[in-house]
């Protein structure tokens, strides 16, 4: 799970430093900060059971 952690925070990393607004479906904008956190949602527990 420790690497789960640290691939989360590299890819965190590099969404601030994209700087565009990516929209999900053309219709929605997330936020860096918004994606990083949808991802930590579905990456943690499946890295927990493994």
């Amino acid at each position: 799970m420790n690497s789960t952690k640290q691939y989360l925070l590299r890819l965190k990393t590099q969404f601030e430093r994209e700087g565009e607004r990516h929209k999900l479906l053309g219709l929605i904008w997330l936020s860096p900060q918004q994606r990083y956190e949808i991802l930590q949602e579905i990456m943690l527990p499946l890295a927990g059971k493994m």
